[in-house]
């Protein structure tokens, strides 16, 4: 009998031990495929703003849905890739060397959070004005919005459009008081 419980007590304790060990096994394999994700993610991101900064339609088409919506400042700008392009291609005519390099990117679920500066000559037209040929320099942000698939469906934008202005030349006038 005592030989018969120290054998039920050892097929027990390697029970325990076994799945501990495949608790183990399940958290690490969870934890590997959140490091993947949010790897991949970042890369993505990092992918976005090269295709911004080198003016690639190609790879910004590669990252982004069909129906990508990009919010700047508080303003739908574009709803489709095609409109994404021709906001792209603005900036690239006004700024043809711009650049725009992310200073940290983080990830939290489907969303990659992107602190980013933009620099760039201004030697083309800036929508209707001639080019002033100085340097402007700005900081935003960037909430991107990835789906299931990992391409990008949701941009929200923010910088600071005055100082990249003043920066480019121009001033802000006093308001007219009536």
């Amino acid at each position: 009998m005592k030989t018969y419980l120290q054998t039920i007590s050892i097929i027990i304790l390697i029970l325990l031990v076994a799945c501990r060990d495949k608790a183990q096994l399940e958290n690490k394999s969870l934890i590997m495929a959140k490091n993947t994700h949010v790897s991949s993610l970042k890369k993505t991101a990092k992918k976005y703003l090269i295709a911004w900064s080198e003016y690639d339609t190609l790879l910004q088409q590669s990252v982004t849905i069909q129906n990508v919506v990009r919010n700047v400042n508080g303003e739908n700008i574009s709803y489709n890739q095609h409109e994404l392009f021709k906001s792209m291609h603005f900036w690239q005519r006004a700024m043809p060397d711009i650049k725009i390099v992310d200073k940290e990117i983080a990830v939290i679920e489907n969303r990659a959070y992107v602190n980013w500066e933009s620099t760039g000559t201004n030697t083309g037209m800036f929508g209707k004005t001639p080019p002033t040929g100085k340097v402007g320099q700005t900081s935003g942000i960037s909430i991107l919005t990835f789906n299931d698939a990992g391409k990008i469906v949701h941009e929200a934008a923010y910088f600071d459009k005055l100082s990249l202005m003043e920066d480019l030349g121009y001033t802000l006038s006093t308001p007219i008081m009536n």
